[in-house]
């Protein structure tokens, strides 16, 4: 009889394609022509991944984080060969696969807090790996440093948390997003075998329940567009610049921020524009109209030295190159510009705190006012589903249902 042989790496999975391009990175577990893949929670662009080491190559941006990734991943799956064989038991790849899957792992919390952060941060998704950066800092702050267990992340430990949260005037809403971040990474843990579903505290704990996060009235009205559209600003501004982000989002189909900052001049073309959302990867095409088109014409002269010059003065190619440096770029002028907007909206009297987001729900609500489908509103903003777009819409569907009440008086 031929002797057996298992062999377990990480390979590209080609056979799989992203909507960014990238492949999935699999470990592939072979043995008797047999083979079995599961998800490394991974992926990678072709042009950035060595197929005969099977490693990323040195061009990759996150080259080290991801050997790490992969090292150990391999490792999990070897050792447990090594303890088959050496207790003498035959297994199939589906066999060692969910045996080395079920294997309660040894970590703290904190340990594994920041190996999620660093793996979103592999996977470039830097928005997720702040979030979780910033629920990690809450917490350590909670526990004067201490490390923990997942074991101690109970039921009573969650409510001193929250204690904790509601002594720092924190809303629902903050203290929500922090909530659900832990349990995301509880069940994470629980998935990839650190903690068991037995410690499990959210079927108790039940976030929904504690904190109340109705989307609040985020849409103003038309007229009060055109008035923070015909402030008198000092031109070169941050204020200045606050109103025309505001404003071309607003005509720009309600794109948000991030996408605004990416625009480069390659995405406009005919007096189009095209461009692929950051966040669900959505690509949209629209006519721009005169008001986005005028706020293009001011900027040219100072952004356009080549087709990949980033439209507006918020991104740098030259200076901001990873996603991390993009992001932290980004956060830090839309902290900027929203502390102008809100300081514009009080000027003018108007009671929603102007922010970048206001334009976009404003371009949503004013659309379905006007008799357009829900359906088409989904569409022009690149939402995955209408039931994202409801909520956009909710605070227009009340006032509606407000104002026909007030008929039966």
């Amino acid at each position: 009889m031929a002797t057996e042989y298992t062999t377990v790496n990480v390979i590209l999975y080609k056979s799989k394609t992203l909507s960014n391009g990238e492949h999935p990175l699999m470990v592939r577990v072979s043995k008797n022509r047999v083979r079995k893949y599961i998800s490394l929670g991974l992926s990678c662009h072709p042009k950035h991944w060595d197929t005969k080491t099977n490693l990323p190559k040195k061009s990759h941006p996150k080259k080290e984080v991801i050997e790490s990734i992969i090292s150990k991943a391999v490792s999990t799956y070897k050792d447990k060969v090594i303890d088959f064989k050496h207790e003498g038991k035959d297994f199939t790849p589906d066999v060692l696969i969910a045996v080395a899957g079920k294997q309660v792992k040894k970590t703290t919390v904190f340990k594994y807090f920041e190996a999620r952060i660093e793996r979103l941060k592999a996977s470039n998704q830097i928005g997720n790996a702040d979030v979780y950066r910033d629920t990690y800092n809450q917490l350590k702050s909670f526990t004067l440093g201490k490390d923990i267990t997942f074991s101690q992340l109970d039921f009573d430990f969650l409510l001193k948390f929250e204690t904790y949260f509601r002594s720092k005037d924190l809303s629902d809403n903050a203290i929500s997003v922090r909530f659900r971040t832990l349990r995301a990474l509880f069940n994470s843990a629980i998935d990839e075998g650190y903690t068991k579903k037995d410690n499990y505290p959210f079927d108790k704990f039940k976030i929904s329940e504690r904190f109340n996060t109705k989307t609040q009235k985020r849409a103003i009205t038309k007229i009060d567009i055109k008035r923070i559209e015909a402030l008198k600003i000092k031109e070169g501004s941050t204020a200045f610049e606050a109103q025309k982000y505001f404003v071309f989002s607003y005509y720009g189909q309600g794109i948000n921020f991030v996408d605004m900052a990416g625009l480069k001049w390659k995405n406009i073309l005919g007096g189009r524009i095209f461009y692929k959302r950051a966040k669900t990867g959505s690509e949209l095409s629209f006519s721009l109209n005169r008001p986005a088109l005028e706020i293009l014409d001011y900027w040219k002269p100072f952004t356009r030295k080549t087709d990949e010059s980033y439209v507006f003065p918020i991104l740098n190619e030259l200076i901001h190159k990873t996603a991390t440096q993009k992001s932290n770029r980004v956060q830090k002028v839309l902290t900027r510009v929203n502390r102008d907007l809100k300081l514009m909206g009080k000027e003018l009297g108007i009671e929603t705190p102007i922010t970048t987001y206001v334009a976009r729900h404003t371009f949503a609500t004013v659309l379905k006012q006007s008799g357009v489908a829900t359906a088409i509103i989904s569409e022009a903003m690149g939402h995955q589903t209408e039931a994202i777009t409801q909520t956009y819409l909710k605070s227009f569907e009340n006032s509606i249902i407000d104002e026909a009440m007030g008929h039966l008086l």
